[in-house]
């Protein structure tokens, strides 16, 4: 007869405890390899992080004025303000702190003893560099939208540090085993893309060269690869802003809501990593890492670790620490 390990003959046989019955899955796509991704994420953040321009008084008076722009909340513009002000007279020390903080918490991601504690530090850094750093990235600002990042990288960093956060439960996805479950988190999905879609009845997002313009700022600074693909991209949305607007609609509505069906989830999720894919690679030009000014890879890669960790998966396998026995 085969022999099934329970939490305790787990323990007796390895002296350790038992895994997680999502952890007993074969394949790759498991809440430990997601959370290794994060983890390469927070690396790569972390080594952009140690670039020359980061060290200097510019970044900070930059990007920190990048928060007090648009209609943050009064206190929040002042709290940002004064932080601004002392770390753009600090540079460096601060800087080296910002970086160490993001290679220290990616280091903790990919070792498994020191997960849990990274975890935390992933949600708790996250929220504090999205509130104060980055003003909530920029969605009280006009004119923000998905192609360029809203609503900011970095809030994403905390729901998915969230997500993998591991629970002793069965689903059939990454994140019905995660500390949300997966109704909260295909909720986080559906406010993500229709809450974004909704961006586009802006006028500011939906006139005839809004788009065109956006694509040729994009451009600027950019590799001549980079920036020929946004200028080409440029001329062919040419004066076709409102259409596109309510294309990006209509299609950003449907990937959120088909996620509620079981039936069309694999397909909105599959449409989600595609859009997001596209937005990463032509508006948000790859976090713009190549130009030695940009801080993280965007919203791009972390949408598709939300959308792998929603994905229905195959049904765990028992355990068999043992081999079969045959009976007499």
């Amino acid at each position: 007869m085969s022999v099934t390990a329970s939490s305790g003959s787990w323990r007796r046989l390895t002296g350790g405890p038992a895994p997680l019955p999502e952890e007993t899955r074969s394949g790759w796509l498991t809440r430990r390899y997601l959370e290794i991704a994060l983890g390469l994420l927070w690396l790569i953040d972390g080594v952009l992080q140690f670039q020359p321009y980061m060290f200097s008084r510019a970044f900070f008076v930059n990007v920190l004025g990048m928060a007090e722009m648009g209609s943050v909340p009064r206190p929040i513009t002042l709290i940002t303000h004064s932080i601004s002000v002392l770390m753009s007279s600090h540079a460096v020390l601060f800087n080296t702190i910002f970086a160490t903080t993001q290679v220290a918490i990616g280091v903790g991601l990919l070792w498994s003893r020191s997960a849990t504690i990274a975890r935390f530090a992933s949600i708790v850094w996250a929220l504090g560099v999205w509130s104060v750093g980055e003003g909530f990235g920029g969605m009280f600002m006009p004119g923000v939208n998905p192609l360029e990042g809203a609503p900011g990288a970095v809030v994403l960093y905390a729901i998915i540090a969230i997500v993998c956060w591991p629970k002793r439960v069965e689903g059939d996805a990454v994140a019905d085993c995660g500390l949300l479950g997966g109704t909260v988190t295909r909720v986080l999905w559906i406010a993500f893309w229709i809450g974004t879609a909704l961006l586009e009845l802006e006028m500011a997002n939906n006139a005839p060269n809004a788009l065109a313009s956006q694509l040729f700022e994009l451009a600027q600074g950019e590799p001549a690869p980079i920036a020929t693909m946004d200028r080409t991209a440029a001329h062919l949305v040419f004066g076709h802003g409102p259409e596109l607007a309510l294309l990006i609609l209509i299609a950003q509505t449907l990937v959120g809501w088909w996620v509620l069906r079981p039936s069309t989830r694999r397909l909105a999720l599959g449409v989600g990593i595609a859009i997001a894919t596209i937005y990463w690679i032509i508006g948000q030009n790859f976090g713009t890492i190549f130009t030695g000014q940009g801080t993280d890879p965007n919203t791009g890669p972390l949408i598709v670790l939300l959308a792998l960790s929603l994905w229905p998966r195959s049904k765990a396998q028992p355990l068999n620490p043992l081999p079969s026995k045959p009976t007499s």
